[in-house]
């Protein structure tokens, strides 16, 4: 059974993620070619994206073989690749029924977050392979391979402990913060990505842990209050 709450937060980031489509790619993105002519492929994305989210484990082993996973960054590449998942369902299914393959997964209570502190560096990056290796199929995007992959992902969130609520509170902030880089001169190149140290990224996240509710409005607030004290 399908949880309204999560059906209402797909929707709206469907619908978020609608418009940004539109507004990056054009309004036939669903064609497979941006405005300019550029073809799009939302499953190559989806494998890059991943193979950047690896990269933040230590698994190679000719080099820093003592150094720490960046669980954060893990996080935001799963953001990212909900983005491009998202799309791909878009692509092929009107917004009423995308919501419902994604929320058909989603509102499964599925396996536990796993206790990553059981599992080597190796056991995890093998969960992420398999949501890798589902993008890299090729054939149908029909709805049992949107289904699978959905699964793929939501296996790789609970292995980075990421819960739907900060799935969505995330995803949003980023297109807070999206909207917020535009308003202020991204485009034009005069935009400030360092603030005092740190990437805008990590200001935002700082931000969000200090809310007790998420909001668009207040995350937007504050983050022009801490732009406007930068040095010019």
């Amino acid at each position: 059974m399908q949880n309204p709450q999560i059906v209402d937060s797909i929707n709206e980031m469907l619908t978020m993620q609608n418009t940004l489509n539109e507004a990056t790619n054009g309004v036939d993105w669903r064609s497979g070619v941006t405005v300019l002519g550029k073809p799009i492929n939302w499953r190559r994305c989806i494998v890059m994206e991943t193979a950047e989210l690896i990269d933040s484990y230590p698994w190679k082993h000719w080099k820093a073989v003592d150094a720490k996973t960046d669980m954060e960054n893990v996080r935001v590449e799963l953001v990212d690749i909900w983005h491009f998942l998202q799309s791909l369902v878009l692509e092929h299914f009107e917004l009423e029924r995308a919501a419902t393959i994604l929320a058909q997964v989603l509102s499964s209570k599925g396996n536990p977050a796993q206790n990553t502190a059981s599992l080597s560096v190796i056991e995890q990056v093998e969960v992420h392979e398999k949501m890798l290796a589902t993008a890299l199929e090729a054939g149908e995007v029909s709805e049992g391979y949107l289904e699978r992959l959905t699964k793929a992902f939501v296996d790789s969130c609970s292995m980075a402990d990421l819960s739907f609520t900060q799935l969505y509170q995330i995803y949003m902030a980023k297109n807070v913060l999206n909207q917020f880089r535009q308003d202020h001169g991204y485009k034009e190149g005069t935009y400030i990505k360092e603030w005092h140290g740190k990437e805008d990224n990590v200001v935002m996240f700082e931000i969000i842990a200090e809310m007790t509710d998420f909001s668009g409005d207040e995350l937007y607030i504050r983050l022009k209050e801490s732009y406007k004290n930068l040095p010019v």
